[in-house]
């Protein structure tokens, strides 16, 4: 969106020398340009974004540093889940409640959230930790 209202000027450049009274129009321009982006870009930003992230990530008047401090917290948010993921697919059950084609889709629902994050869940793993989340008399 911001690259369609090419807002992204303040994202792909880092934050201008305000210009001297002896500089060129140009480069005033482009100054002002920056700005201009900037300050659109971050009200966009801040406009889309949840209040509760947003309560997490610093206060910037760049946009460039705002878009970089919020794919920290989700690299950090990303761990958290990866580790949340794997220990559900370790610990699931077959519990008897429900079919055993739904037990399986949670399965591979979860190995597919697994692999969107970066962390290989191979067909073969994923049929073994399937079989071993059976109860005793499905063997």
């Amino acid at each position: 969106m911001l690259g369609l209202m090419d807002l992204d000027f303040a994202l792909t450049e880092q934050k201008l020398v305000e210009p001297a009274t002896t500089s060129t129009a140009d480069e005033k321009a482009k100054y002002e340009k920056w700005i201009k982006a900037n300050k659109l870009s971050l009200m966009i930003m801040k406009r889309s974004i949840s209040n509760h992230i947003k309560g997490a990530i610093k206060d910037n008047v760049n946009a460039k540093d705002f878009l970089s401090a919020i794919g920290q917290k989700f690299l950090k948010s990303d761990k958290a889940e990866i580790g949340s993921l794997i220990d559900s697919l370790s610990a699931i059950k077959y519990d008897l409640v429900g079919s055993i084609y739904d037990h399986i889709i949670k399965l591979v629902n979860i190995a597919t959230k697994l692999n969107n994050l970066g962390v290989t869940i191979t067909d073969d793993f994923l049929v073994h930790q399937s079989l071993r989340s059976l109860p005793e008399q499905f063997n």
